[in-house]
């Protein structure tokens, strides 16, 4: 039986249909700053070096997936590492790999979020509940099952996916959020039309931005402590200020959402890891 689909429900609170791609772990770390400066310059480097040779094995296309270092600025962070694989264990193995690096002994983990890249398709299952009666398990997951394998089939579905950072945005923004549950204000209790409607509404918001921002939806049901994950990438930092000031005002963010903490860095090239290093004269 396909995944987020339960038959039992009117039609109207049935949940969306979704398709899910690769596995995400957001990693935010901090540094032992004064461990780092007090070692030996030698060991200093060594650990350096670790972390780049991870670094530039992460960036290609040597597995399925990828994973990106980003210097953060503030949110008592030093850094986030984002790791994209095709499977759980991969990400596993992924996220542990840092830790057992030279560099893993200067680092500590603040914050590790798993989620999975998910593409919602609210009108899909709202365009099929009009012509197939969800109460009919057999004709219902037929119905669901070829339209889903029909969407994966669609270039620029399996791109978002396997998403990729443009190469032209360096700078991310990450953050969690959850739909509101309150007395009133019950995102769940909504109708099927309602809820698409809403989405429907926002995704032309985000559609003004197109060529600005990049954007990676995960959703985390079941898995994390929210209910998805934000990922976006930009050329100019300000850009994520005004697509997220803009969505505050459009109906499914201003009744329904509610946002964790904010992360926004900028992504690290080989080069830049040299500056990881303290100066001479820092010690």
């Amino acid at each position: 039986m396909p995944r987020n689909t339960r038959t039992d429900l009117p039609a109207a609170e049935i949940p969306p249909a979704s398709l899910e791609g690769w596995y995400v772990l957001h990693q935010s770390l901090s540094v032992d700053w004064p461990a780092l400066k007090a070692a030996d310059p030698a060991d200093a480097r060594g650990a350096v070096a670790s972390f780049v040779t991870l670094a530039e094995r992460w960036a290609t296309d040597a597995e399925p997936g990828w994973s990106g270092v980003y210097r953060v600025a503030g949110g008592g962070v030093d850094f986030l590492v984002l790791h994209f694989r095709d499977s759980l264990d991969r990400l596993i193995e992924a996220g542990h790999e840092l830790q057992l690096s030279s560099w893993g002994d200067y680092v500590l983990a603040r914050e590790e979020y798993l989620s999975v890249v998910e593409l919602g398709l609210y009108a899909l299952t709202r365009d099929l509940v009009g012509r197939v009666d969800p109460t009919d398990r057999a004709a219902w997951d037929d119905a669901l099952g070829e339209a889903l394998a029909a969407e994966r089939e669609k270039g620029f579905v399996r791109r978002r996916l396997q998403p990729r950072q443009p190469e032209h945005m360096p700078y991310v923004c990450y953050y969690p959020m959850d739909k509101r549950r309150n007395p009133g204000q019950n995102w769940y209790a909504l109708t099927l039309e309602d809820r698409a409607a809403l989405m429907a509404a926002h995704g032309t918001v985000g559609r003004r931005f197109a060529g600005r921002i990049a954007q990676v939806i995960s959703g985390s049901m079941g898995l994390d402590d929210w209910e998805w994950a934000v990922t976006l990438w930009a050329a100019d930092p300000l850009e994520f200020k005004a697509i997220i000031s803009e969505m505050r005002y459009d109906a499914a963010s201003a009744e329904y959402a509610e946002f964790g903490p904010f992360l926004v860095g900028k992504r690290l090239s080989a080069g830049d890891f040299e500056a990881l290093l303290p100066s001479p004269t820092a010690r």
